[in-house]
């Protein structure tokens, strides 16, 4: 059993999004799937139309046999096992990203019926990916992210500071990555999927801007993660606003971080 850290929200600044959802929940322990159920939108379902619910995961949960996507996507329950980050944060993602979400399980079953459980498809491998380690770009600047996408990290994250959050902005949807910044680290790096979106996107409200994401996502996933090709390095403590040693120039010299792109 891991344990429970009341204050987690001020590890970092990348959990600013969270400390708005729930700071103010004032958990003194784990809270049970209970609790978090109250958080999902109402109307939460899964392919079925059956109510997604947060079941804690134990030995008769799954003495069944039934795979992780699969129980989704038949029964509408989505295993999660207690007193643990990884999960605890994966529940929030269907809370932020609840169409995504259905989006990512209905394409994991549809590709386990054409190729079997046991063969990893490279759809299943992107989606798994992205949706451990993923990091949503949303941008209305082009030259930003091809600098990004070069690995010019300087010109991507110094010299265009200023654009951050008004023409190029990061949010987290992969889980891991929250788990992750409980004990950030020198090579702590996500995988950035880059997404323009409509030139007011930067001026919407915070909900606005989560749903506006998941909707774009979640009619745009089968041809975005068809494989891994669209997913990139993103040294995450070089993001501006997540790192406070970031804040200095030099803190981007340190080139096995901040590593150039192979040619």
């Amino acid at each position: 059993m891991q344990q429970w850290q009341a204050d987690f929200f001020k590890k970092s600044p990348i959990f600013n999004d969270l400390n708005r959802l729930l700071g103010h929940k004032g958990w003194s322990s784990w809270p049970s799937c209970e609790e978090l159920n109250k958080l999902l939108p109402n109307d939460l379902a899964n392919y079925q139309g059956q109510p997604l619910t947060l079941v804690e995961q134990n030995d008769e949960l799954l003495s069944d046999g039934i795979y992780y996507e699969q129980r989704i996507f038949e029964q509408g329950l989505v295993p999660t096992r207690p007193a643990n980050w990884h999960d605890f944060f994966n529940a929030l993602i269907f809370l932020l990203f609840p169409h995504t979400k259905k989006e990512m399980n209905r394409l994991h079953v549809e590709h386990m019926a054409m190729f079997s459980s046991h063969k990893r498809t490279p759809c299943r491998d992107a989606i798994t990916l992205f949706d451990e380690c993923g990091v949503i770009i949303a941008y209305t600047n082009d030259d930003i992210v091809e600098h990004l996408r070069n690995h010019e990290w300087r010109s991507g994250f110094v010299d265009t500071r200023a654009k951050w959050d008004k023409e190029v902005s990061a949010t987290i949807i992969g889980h891991a990555n929250y788990e992750k910044s409980l004990d950030p680290y020198i090579g702590f790096t996500g995988k950035a999927l880059y997404l323009k979106v409509q030139p007011d996107f930067f001026t919407f409200k915070f909900w606005d801007k989560y749903q506006y994401l998941d909707t774009l996502l979640a009619q745009n996933l089968p041809e975005l993660l068809k494989d891994n090709r669209r997913l990139h390095p993103l040294p995450m403590l070089g993001v501006p606003g997540w790192w406070p040693a970031n804040e200095d120039k030099t803190f981007y010299d340190n080139k096995n971080y901040f590593r150039e792109k192979r040619r």
